[in-house]
C-alpha cells in the first residue's frame, strides 16, 4: 500500500525582522497556525534580514522599527531592489507621527502598533498582503496633517533634492531645523557615523563642501524642517 505525502501548504511566505525574541517566536507561533501562511522565518538584524528578503517573493517582511543601533527602514532600500517587492509592515511600540510618516515616505505598506494584541497583528498582517493599509488610530489625524503640510512644501522639481533617498531628505529637513548630527542620531535611532555618511552623501549631491552652505541650498530648493511633534 502506498503512503501519499501531506499535501504542500499554499499561502504566504513572512519574515519577521525583530531583535526582541521572545516577541518574535510567539508572534511566530501565531502566524504559523494560520491558514493563510505558508512559512515563517526570523531575522534578529537587518543583516540577517537582507540574506533572507530575496527568497520571499510576494511575501511580507513584519520589521521592527528599532533594531539595537540599527534603524528598520535602512531595509527598504534592499527591499526597493527586488524584482518581485513583499509588502512591509512596521510593526513598532512607537505611535510617533513623524516616524509613520517616515516609514510611509520610504514605502512602507502598514504601521502595526505591538500593544495591539498577537491576534490583531496576524489579522492586519494578512490583510496588509491583500493590500490594506493600518495605521495607528490614535496617530491617524497627525499623520495626514503633516502630509498635507509636506505636500504645501514640497520640494519643486529640477533640484539636487528629487534624487535624495527618503532617509538622505529626513537628515536633510533635521538639518534645515538646526539639529547637530549627534541630535540627528538620536533623533532617528542610528549612530553618528551613519548620519555622517549621510550627509556626506548629501554634500556631494548639493555640490557644496559645508553644512550651511547646505542647509541654504535645501531651502532654496523648498524643505522645510522636520519638526518634533508635541
Amino acid at each position: 500500500m502506498a503512503v501519499s505525502s501531506p499535501p504542500t501548504r499554499t499561502g504566504i511566505d513572512v519574515l519577521i525582522v525583530d531583535d526582541h525574541q521572545i516577541f518574535a517566536e510567539v508572534l511566530a507561533m501565531r502566524l504559523e497556525r494560520d491558514a493563510h501562511v505558508r512559512s515563517v522565518g526570523l531575522a534578529a538584524s537587518l543583516a540577517a534580514a537582507r540574506s533572507r528578503i530575496r527568497a520571499l517573493g510576494d511575501g511580507i517582511v513584519l520589521l521592527d522599527y528599532h533594531l539595537g543601533a540599527e534603524c528598520g527602514l535602512d531595509l527598504l532600500e534592499d527591499v526597493a531592489r527586488l524584482d518581485t517587492r513583499p509588502k512591509v509592515v512596521v510593526v513598532s511600540a512607537s505611535k510617533d507621527p513623524e516616524k509613520i510618516v517616515a516609514a510611509l515616505r520610504a514605502g512602507v505598506d502598514a504601521w502595526l502598533v505591538k500593544t495591539e494584541g498577537y491576534d490583531a497583528l496576524v489579522e492586519v498582517a494578512i490583510d496588509a498582503h491583500g493590500g490594506v493599509m493600518h495605521l495607528p488610530a490614535t496617530s491617524l489625524r497627525a499623520v495626514v496633517k503633516q502630509l498635507l503640510d509636506d505636500g504645501r512644501s514640497r520640494p519643486g522639481t529640477g533640484t539636487f533634492v528629487d534624487s535624495l533617498s527618503p532617509r538622505e531628505l529626513e537628515v536633510l529637513r533635521h538639518l534645515v531645523a538646526g539639529l547637530s548630527r549627534d541630535e540627528i542620531a538620536g533623533r532617528m535611532f542610528v549612530s553618528p557615523h551613519t548620519v555622517r555618511t549621510h550627509v556626506q552623501h548629501l554634500l556631494r549631491r548639493a555640490e557644496v563642501h559645508s553644512t550651511v552652505a547646505l542647509v541654504a541650498r535645501a531651502r532654496e530648493a523648498g524643505v522645510g524642517p522636520l519638526l518634533q511633534s508635541t
